[in-house]
């Protein structure tokens, strides 16, 4: 019976810690995400002229078939080469959070800065910055081309 009672305890810890380790890995793919998907608008501008916006992309649609291009999952660290020279600046907005007990006129929110992408001529790096977090980043070669290429279409 004591054979019986500790492999049954054995068998509920095991399952514990498979559930425990299948929802770290799904934590560690959201945050791979980067918070992406919650964006409204990302406006592109040239790294020779900061304050001139080339291109924005703000309609649902359009901003949801972006970041899929981007193929995110497909992003991995790397060094970034001191040859690679800085190209454009992609900065991602999402809505503000509405905090409990504050009123929203017609749910109309603002839209904040959360995250700015650099990219870099003929090379596939980026560079992402959220929040305090510094990324740099070597993505696919379609990726690479399809973010330069953005700078010059108008949605």
């Amino acid at each position: 019976m004591k054979k019986v009672y500790m492999v049954f305890i054995a068998a509920v810890s095991l399952s514990i810690l498979l559930f425990g380790c299948s929802s770290k890995e799904k934590d560690m793919q959201e945050d791979l995400n980067l918070g992406f998907n919650q964006a409204k608008k990302v406006e592109i501008l040239s790294v020779d002229h900061p304050k001139v916006v080339l291109n924005t992309i703000d309609k649902e649609q359009d901003v949801n078939a972006f970041f899929n291009k981007l193929k995110i999952d497909k992003w991995n660290l790397a060094d970034i080469p001191s040859s690679a020279k800085k190209e454009n600046v992609y900065k991602m907005y999402q809505a503000d959070t509405v905090k409990l007990g504050e009123a929203t006129i017609n749910d109309k929110k603002d839209l904040k800065q959360v995250a700015t992408v650099t990219t870099y001529k003929g090379t596939p790096y980026i560079n992402v910055k959220i929040k305090d977090v510094d990324l740099n980043l070597e993505v696919p070669n379609d990726v690479s081309k399809y973010l330069s290429s953005q700078s010059d279409q108008k949605h």
